[in-house]
């Protein structure tokens, strides 16, 4: 058995500008003119990117700050290829922070993210959701750790016995 989670562990899958699969991906230029992908773009907001631009797209590591009608909304520092979020990262946001690996702007490989309210889950990740092994504190103080399947606890009790 699967245990859905709350609605809070899905916003921490929700880092860089409110990742959702179902959105479409756009692009945002820079006022240098550098592209950065948008995962879910939306009216009035804008993109500075600190570091190199290669080929019209942000490039190498620097600081990427988002804003929402001239109000930071997050900052990213780390590595960019190609306009993307990709290798080793920290975004912060309003409510929480994540610290780790990234590919296609999305967290995927090892990494921590800690919301203000006290929870937090450490470990594997792909394509932006807990995947793998894992670690997470729950607001209520409730630990889980175990076995994650795209964003969901695999419950220890679940698992096949292996002989």
């Amino acid at each position: 058995m699967i245990k859905r989670l709350p609605r809070w562990i899905i916003v921490l899958a929700l880092l860089i500008p409110g990742f959702s699969g179902a959105q479409e991906t756009g692009w945002i230029t820079d006022k240098n003119g550098c592209k950065i992908v948008n995962i879910a773009p939306q009216d009035g907001e804008s993109a500075d990117w600190s570091g190199d631009c290669r080929k019209g797209f942000a490039h190498g590591d620097g600081t990427l700050t988002w804003s929402m009608s001239g109000v930071v909304t997050e900052i990213y520092q780390g590595s960019m290829a190609e306009g993307y979020a990709e290798g080793q990262g920290k975004l912060w946001r309003r409510g929480g922070a994540y610290v780790g690996e990234w590919k296609r702007s999305l967290q995927h490989g090892r990494g921590r993210y800690e919301d203000e309210d006290g929870s937090w889950y450490q470990g594997e990740w792909a394509e932006g959701v807990p995947h793998g092994r894992g670690k997470m504190r729950t607001p209520d103080g409730q630990v889980l750790d175990g076995e994650w399947n795209k964003g969901e606890w695999v419950e220890p009790d679940a698992m096949p016995n292996k002989t």
